[in-house]
Parts: structure tokens; sequence; C-alpha cells
């Protein structure tokens, strides 16, 4: 595997010598590190109808969409106005903390390409370079992935009209899983469209529309090497978890003897000291691998555009299946 051994390599190298890209691999962490095969086992469940949109039916379960729940709002606006004003103003700051959020996701993302370009060429980057980028490039990156996330979810949501309509009913519910396998391939290939787009956009400065027509046709050339880097990367993602969960688990017997020691010879606060650092050493353990396993996916993303883009390459399988002719 030296073509996809180089490009991991790479990768690490760049993620563990350039520690600064890890605060922007904080953030770009939340749009999820599972890789391209997330998509199909996140939506494989024993109750397709709440595989798709879960938060928001968890929200809607509680009944705040109800007429009833409207009807309570306008008599609490008539008889406490001034708790209702207290309640809005916390609703829009809490809007304005989660439109914050989703900007320094998407200004990461792009900073993250943006520096892994730069460093993968030998050229100077720093902390501000990156945020410089994603600045700039923050409209663009943000629409492909609005745009990439509404597919998929329509496709999706178009498959599972019959468990919408029959829940429950055990055919809408194989129809669903088949129909999901069958349509996951289409999601993958849009999240590896956008991939390529979001390179096109922030190392060519290529407009949205341009980077996906570009990256439509970087894919179609090497659909295959694709698809392997998705499965090398879901694997690795799929071993850093079982390694953090280890992790986690080893920490916790030490800390586990020192709060029975402290709550048996001397008092409750001493152990519940404990568990917190022990809370927060395990937070810690999670956001660092998880901002790393970030830089490190992206990185591998940002050297394998930069390879295709650049010279093209040949799939594992294409070379094995040569090598099987040759001999």
């Amino acid at each position: 595997m030296p073509f996809y051994r180089t490009i991991l390599k790479q990768a690490w190298q760049l993620t563990w010598r350039n520690k600064y890209l890890w605060w922007f691999g904080i953030f770009a962490a939340l749009l999820g590190n599972g890789g391209e095969l997330e998509i199909l086992f996140n939506n494989l469940g024993s109750n397709p109808a709440q595989a798709l949109f879960p938060s928001w039916q968890r929200i809607a379960a509680t009944g705040v969409f109800s007429p009833k729940t409207l009807t309570n709002i306008g008599v609490l606006l008539k008889n406490d106005t001034l708790n209702i004003i207290f309640v809005l103003l916390a609703c829009i700051a809490a809007l304005a903390i989660f439109l914050f959020l989703v900007w320094l996701v998407v200004v990461s993302q792009a900073a993250l390409v943006n520096n892994s370009a730069a460093v993968i060429k030998q050229k100077k980057n720093n902390f501000r370079d990156g945020l410089n980028s994603g600045i700039l490039n923050f409209w663009p990156v943000f629409s492909l992935n609005i745009l990439v996330k509404a597919a998929v979810y329509l496709l999706l949501t178009a498959i599972a009209w019959p468990v919408f309509f029959f829940p429950g009913n055990s055919t809408a519910n194989i129809f669903y899983i088949i129909a999901l396998i069958l349509l996951a391939p289409a999601a993958i290939i849009l999240s590896f469209i956008m991939k390529y787009a979001i390179a096109y956009a922030v190392i060519g400065k290529f407009k949205a529309g341009q980077a996906v027509k570009q990256s439509w046709r970087l894919f179609k050339e090497n659909w295959l090497i694709s698809f392997e880097m998705a499965i090398i990367l879901f694997v690795i993602n799929l071993l850093v978890g079982l390694g953090i969960v280890l992790a986690i688990l080893t920490l916790a017997v030490p800390f586990l003897f020192l709060g029975l020691i402290l709550f048996y010879s001397f008092s409750a606060a001493g152990s519940w000291l404990v568990a917190i650092l022990a809370f927060a050493c395990f937070i810690a353990i999670v956001v660092l691998a998880g901002a790393a396993l970030a830089v490190f996916q992206i990185a591998s993303w940002t050297g394998l555009f930069l390879e295709l883009d650049k010279k093209g390459g040949v799939s594992k399988l294409v070379r094995v299946v040569n090598s099987l002719v040759k001999a």
C-alpha cells in the first residue's frame, strides 16, 4: 500500500509536528470523524423512522410544537411579560452561540485544508494563516457542506416515506434497509465530491459551482481510490475509538481505587474531588484524540487531493489485479 502509506504517513507527521492545528481540529471534529461509511451505520437501526432526524424528533416528542404549548406561551406573554422577555433573550443568546459555533466549525475545516496543503507543499504557515483562510472561504465551504448534507437527507427521506406512513410495518422497515444499502453509495459519493470541492475552493480558489464541477471530474477519474481511502480511514477511526475506550478504562481503575480510599479514610469530599479530576481527564483524552483525528483525516484527504489533482494515482485493487495478471 505504498500510495496510501505515503499519504497517511505524511498526514500523521503533519498532525504530530503541527499541534497548533489541533485547535482547529477541536471544532472540525464536530462535523464527525466517522468518515463516509458512518452515513450507512448511523441510519441502520431497529427503528428507521427515528434514524433520520433524531435530535428533531426528541425535541418534537417534548410537545414544544403542540397547539397547547403555543396557547400557554400566549397566556404567559399576557400575564408574565417580564419572564417571557428573559426567556426570549436567553433563546436569542443560545441561537447566537449556536451560530458562532457553526462559524467556528466551518472556519476550522477550511483552515485545516489550507494549512495542510501549505505544510505538504513546504510553505510557511501558522495559526493566523489558517484562520484568515477559514474566514475568507467561509461561505463557499459552508454552502458546500449544506448542499451535500441536504442532498443526503433528501435521499434518506425519500426512501423512508413508507416507514413514516406505515410505522412498525416490517415490510416497510425491510424496504427502508434495502433501499438505504442501495442508496448509501450515492450519499458516500456526495461526501467525496464535497471533500474535493472544498479543497478546490480553499486551495484552488474556485467558486462553489466551479469547485463542484472540478470535484466531480476528479472523483470520476479516481472513484476507486476514493472508496479505498474512505475504508482505510474508517478502520483507523474505529481503532482510535477502541484505543480511547481502552485508555479511559485503564485510567478509571487507579481513579476508582483512589476515590474509594479517600471515601473510607477521609471524607466524601475527597472522593468527589477525585471523581471530578477523573472526569476532566477523560474529557481531555476524548477532546485531544478527537482533535488530532480530525486533523489527521482532513490532512489525509488534502494530501490525496493534491496527489490526484497533480498526477493521479492507481488504486490498490487495480495494482493487485495487474500483478496477478502479469504473474
